[in-house]
């Protein structure tokens, strides 16, 4: 909120504004020029794009809103959520590995493990176990077989990243939904540059608008697409990662 507090001052706000409509959740952010942009989206990001909103148009998520105890069931919001974008994105991508930082409820984790082939995995990982979440929608039976498991580690942390190194560099995808602190998301970007992607992957970023995140993402050198307005109101940005 000081960071809020120092930008109105800057440019002479005296009082918050109000918001000019109604909202079930409204949040502050900034819009600014892409010219100027520290990169451009490269071909592959906007085939990928393309190809993932024809399909996700199509999909449906009931098999997950059914999990949730109570509405809004956000998997079959689209636009708007980024359930079926990612689940998508999958689709299109067809990654034989998968990186989720985040498990939180694991309802992206669902999304996304639900539509990989039989053969192919996913690993999400949280400094919470998932059981310790009351409104969880994941249930042991997701875990048997040993294609998708949960590992606990802050992987901003440098010692508990390397431990890791080997998990993230043979990822096909990876989508990124920590805390927007407005640290995590740096310290792991940080640590994602000092390493070689064996694959290539594309990583995704969640939230992308919110505050925390809109210095973080803008500053991000390699090629980028915001996805917005095919994903999460609050934003998805993709990255097409060629270090």
């Amino acid at each position: 909120m000081e960071i809020i507090n120092k930008f109105r001052r800057k440019v002479g706000i005296t009082q918050s504004p109000a918001f000019p409509f109604r909202a079930r959740h409204s949040l502050l952010s900034v819009i600014a020029s892409a010219d100027d942009e520290k990169s451009q989206p490269s071909g592959r990001l906007l085939d990928l794009a393309l190809d993932a909103v024809k399909i996700a148009r199509n999909l449906s998520m009931t098999k997950l809103s059914e999990r949730m105890q109570r509405a809004p069931y956000f998997p079959d919001v689209w636009p708007g959520e980024h359930y079926k974008l990612l689940a998508a994105l999958v689709h299109v991508i067809q990654p034989k590995f998968v990186v989720e930082i985040g498990t939180a409820t694991g309802l992206s984790a669902l999304a996304l493990k639900e539509n990989l082939k039989p053969e192919d995995s996913l690993v999400t990982f949280d400094i919470i176990p998932w059981k310790e979440f009351s409104d969880t929608v994941l249930r042991d039976s997701d875990f048997v077989g040993g294609r998708f498991r949960q590992e606990i580690a802050d992987l901003s942390n440098p010692e508990q990243f390397k431990k890791f190194t080997s998990v993230l560099q043979k990822a096909d995808l990876i989508f990124v939904d920590g805390p927007k602190d407005g640290k995590f998301e740096q310290e792991l970007l940080n640590q994602l540059y000092g390493i070689p992607m064996t694959q290539k992957p594309i990583v995704i970023f969640d939230d992308i608008r919110l505050w925390n995140m809109l210095k973080i993402w803008r500053d991000i050198s390699l090629p980028k697409l915001d996805l917005t307005s095919f994903g999460h109101w609050s934003g998805t940005g993709i990255v097409d990662w060629q270090k």
